[in-house]
């Protein structure tokens, strides 16, 4: 197999001990494709360091990992995500069915961290491909943890590049436009790193929105705003002051979060989506 990690900057501190729990087998190829300038100087074992620069966009960095790969089969890994052992076989447990373009593996928060933005990526199940946005429907797959047949990957000609959000899911329709199957092995696990930050947090959800709109697009009725007015927001004022009454102020603060990842939706659904 061809494990590809887009890595955009920011993770040095990781990546090189997450990518090293990979148990890669005779055959198998770990590639990084620095989509930053700065991988090159990481010292990563097993790995192939190639040049993703033409954009900043993790899809490009993605396309063009692919494009080194050698194998049959190609899993794309997040630069924030930590494999648990044994990823690479039990994605073969069992063997995908005919005509399986792409396979989705779990994805849960990093129990690790404890900063509230984190604590509340985890609680929210956020990135999960089996209960949080990513599982609803179980359409569509992100692109932290997912496994892609390649040639249905060359059939689609990869992931739609010149954007910031919104590939992944636009890849999965298409797949299954194509006549390609997703699967789903929610034993084949990795451990997201979330933002620790809330507005760092706040941003992520800004993209998304970006991304819904870019969707809204191309799919029209797919991905439309999430749900803002002042009664939804007077709704999580409520919560939050009956939550505080009760004793319990980590969810209080987590529906805080909830009224503020609203409008930070909303922002970024107004705002471009396009790649630097």
């Amino acid at each position: 197999m061809s494990v590809v990690v887009p890595f955009g900057g920011g993770e040095e501190a990781s990546i090189g001990p997450a990518l090293g729990r990979l148990d890669l087998g005779p055959g198998d190829e770990l590639i990084v494709a620095d989509n930053s300038g700065g991988a090159a100087e990481l010292a990563i074992e097993r790995a192939r360091v190639i040049a993703a620069a033409g954009e900043r966009s993790s899809y490009h960095a993605r396309n063009a990992g692919a494009e080194a790969a050698g194998c049959e089969w190609i899993l794309f890994v997040d630069a924030d995500c930590t494999p648990e052992p044994g990823l690479l076989d039990l994605y073969f447990d069992p063997a995908p069915a005919a005509r399986t373009g792409a396979v989705a593996g779990e994805i849960v928060g990093d129990p690790g961290q404890d900063a509230i933005a984190a604590r509340y990526a985890r609680d929210r199940k956020v990135l999960s491909q089996t209960d949080g946005l990513y599982g609803r429907g179980r359409t569509v797959a992100a692109t932290g943890n997912l496994m892609v047949c390649r040639e249905a990957f060359e059939e689609l000609g990869g992931f739609v590049e010149g954007i910031r959000s919104g590939g992944d899911v636009d890849f999965c329709l298409r797949l299954q436009e194509a006549g390609w199957a997703l699967d789903f092995r929610p034993r084949a696990l990795v451990r997201h790193r979330h933002r620790e930050s809330v507005p760092a947090l706040l941003a992520t959800f800004a993209r998304y929105g970006a991304g819904s709109r870019w969707l809204n697009g191309r799919y029209p009725g797919l991905s439309g705003r999430w749900p803002l007015s002042m009664r939804e927001m007077a709704r999580v004022g409520t919560d939050a002051v009956r939550l505080t009454f009760a004793g319990n102020r980590e969810q209080a603060a987590f529906r805080l979060i909830d009224g503020a990842g609203l409008v930070a939706h909303n922002v970024g659904y107004r705002s471009s989506n396009r790649a630097r």
